[in-house]
């Protein structure tokens, strides 16, 4: 994200950030960088191998606004969109690198001694989701951007005039008026009197400290290293005299070099140009379209269009449909994101397959859609047939695409039915290659029902009523709502977490969570004939995934004893 090795380079000279304490202000907040920084740095470490810990990532953006209100900061939170076709070869490229990460999270032993600084880290399935719930929940002000975040946050951030929060070094580069400050100074456990200490960057200071015109900002990064462009990678660090790694002694090569480019009597335009060529010819390379392109959109950053109808936009900006959607239609393209299971198995995406098909069907009208995802370690794009229904048949789509009944639903609670429905159709699903996990994994996910149920509104003598036909299964679990029953699912997750992780079990869980991911997104776009569930409190369930065999072989115990009264 942004320019490589620009944060490090600035840790190095304290004098290009001011110290500060946020209070009272407004603040624009990178919304991905921010989800991705409060799972990833959190204290103590929030699960990523066993189907993620979504309650203890709730607790901590819960404490994290809770934090900004007691500061009296109010936030306005911007979250990426769909890719843009000029990232594509970036984005198979990125794809990759986060499927090495996901296999190597897989295949690290719990407790094993790993240097923190290059400890991988995934994100699980449902983060994104969870925290666009939560904004709504705490009526937050937020957007999704129908593309890149960033045009959309300088401009919210200079109209408003407004500091941004992000780990993004492009807002080094871009003139964010009120400055830019970094995630990782950015102190909020550290609150005190109604203060947040951070650090503040200004591009004004940085221009100021290596003699660098304003700008030939957006040459630095292009020549540098972004999203889109890089360019000499030795030749600039073999020329710098300042100590540290060659990615860091290359930044300042350039710096160097660019502060020395001749500029007089140049327009803005013609000093971007003449310096842009001269680092090229310095180099030795050929001029590469993809500095020009990477230059302009620094200089004139642009929201991105989409053709979709106003009253989609409308609700893909407003959280209540996914961005998958713009990718899809305007691209007929899907990118599923890597995710922690067991790599000598075939992808956990493959077992949410058909309700893909139902919907890009919906979306496309029946045409292709091209999927990038594994096939063993490698990524692949593959064809893939939308299944189009007529209007009367979409009534009942989000029931068929799963495959069950609707007199199946009658006793269940609301909140548990779009799950139940999912829970379903992935162990229907999988009954074509049954897997002992497979069962054990089950028994597990119906546990993780009635402990959910526990948090929904009751009334002390309420019961819970299970039935589940459709899978050949007849299962009634009536529970009074007890403290008991709390203290044992916590003993029972307590005993889970000290036993060996077993990838199957995992992976199994991993295509139930695809499954359950993507019927969230199908049931949005259809209007939601089902309700939607809470998916912080209902992914609680993910908390006992940590061996789900041990926990499969437990809840069978604790069912005859349950029978029995």
């Amino acid at each position: 994200m942004g320019v490589l090795k620009l944060d490090d380079l600035i840790d190095q000279i304290p004098s290009l950030c001011e110290e500060v304490n946020i209070e009272k202000t407004g603040l624009i907040i990178d919304g991905a960088a921010l989800y991705y920084s409060l799972y990833y740095k959190s204290d103590p470490k929030l699960d990523q191998r066993c189907g993620g810990d979504y309650p203890g990532f709730k607790d901590e953006v819960c404490n994290f606004f809770k934090t900004l209100q007691d500061c009296e900061v109010t936030p306005c939170v911007f979250l990426d969109g769909g890719l843009g076709s000029d990232k594509r070869e970036h984005l198979v490229s990125h794809l990759k690198k986060k499927l090495e990460k996901a296999k190597s999270v897989a295949e690290t032993e719990l407790g094993c001694s790993v240097q923190k600084r290059y400890r991988p880290n995934v994100l699980p399935p449902l983060v994104r989701d969870v925290f666009i719930e939560i904004l709504k929940e705490k009526g937050i002000e937020f957007k999704q951007c129908l593309g890149e975040a960033d045009p959309e946050i300088f401009f919210a951030a200079n109209q408003k005039q407004w500091p941004v929060l992000s780990i993004d070094t492009d807002f080094c580069i871009y003139d964010v008026h009120k400055g830019f400050l970094h995630l990782k100074h950015f102190e909020w456990k550290r609150k005190k009197d109604g203060k947040i200490p951070a650090k503040l960057y200004t591009r004004s200071k940085f221009c100021e400290h290596f003699k660098l015109d304003p700008a030939l900002m957006p040459v630095f990064a292009s020549i540098a290293g972004n999203d889109y462009s890089r360019l000499g990678k030795e030749i600039f660090a073999n020329e710098s005299s300042s100590p540290g790694q060659n990615d860091i002694k290359r930044l300042y090569g350039m710096l160097r070099f660019l502060s020395e480019v001749k500029l007089d009597s140049c327009n803005d335009s013609e000093k971007r140009e003449h310096a842009l060529q001269n680092a090229v010819n310095h180099v030795r390379e050929i001029e590469d379209r993809s500095f020009k392109l990477s230059i302009q959109k620094y200089v004139e950053p642009k929201k991105t269009d989409s053709e979709l109808p106003l009253w989609v936009l409308q609700k893909i900006e407003s959280g209540e449909l996914t961005t998958f959607i713009i990718n899809i239609v305007d691209q007929k393209t899907m990118t599923l994101p890597a995710i922690v299971e067991d790599f000598s198995q075939p992808s956990s995406y493959r077992a949410a397959y058909r309700i893909r098909q139902y919907f890009y069907g919906l979306l496309t009208g029946g045409q292709m859609c091209t999927e990038y995802d594994r096939d063993g370690e490698e990524i692949k794009d593959k064809r893939v047939p939308s299944i189009l229904l007529s209007s009367a048949e979409q009534e009942q789509l989000q029931l068929q695409s799963l495959q069950v009944q609707t007199s199946a639903l009658e006793n269940i609670p609301d909140q548990l039915k779009l799950p139940v429905c999912v829970t379903v159709f992935w162990f229907k699903n999988l009954q074509s290659d049954p897997k002992p996990e497979t069962v054990h994994c089950l028994y597990a996910l119906l546990l993780g029902f009635v402990y959910y149920s526990l948090m929904l509104p009751h009334q002390p003598e309420d019961k819970l009523l299970l039935v589940s036909g459709s899978v050949s299964l007849k299962l009634c679990l009536i529970l009074s709502v007890e403290d008991e029953f709390e203290r044992k699912m916590k003993a029972l997750k307590d005993a889970a977490i000290r036993r060996k992780w077993q990838p199957c079990v995992a992976h199994a869980f991993s295509q139930w969570q695809c499954c359950m991911r993507q019927s969230l997104h199908l049931n949005q776009l259809l209007c939601s004939p089902l309700p939607e569930p809470q998916c912080a409190r209902f992914s609680a369930l993910s908390g006992f995934t940590v061996d789900l065999s041990f926990i499969g072989w437990q809840m069978k115990t604790r069912l005859k004893k349950y029978r029995k009264h």
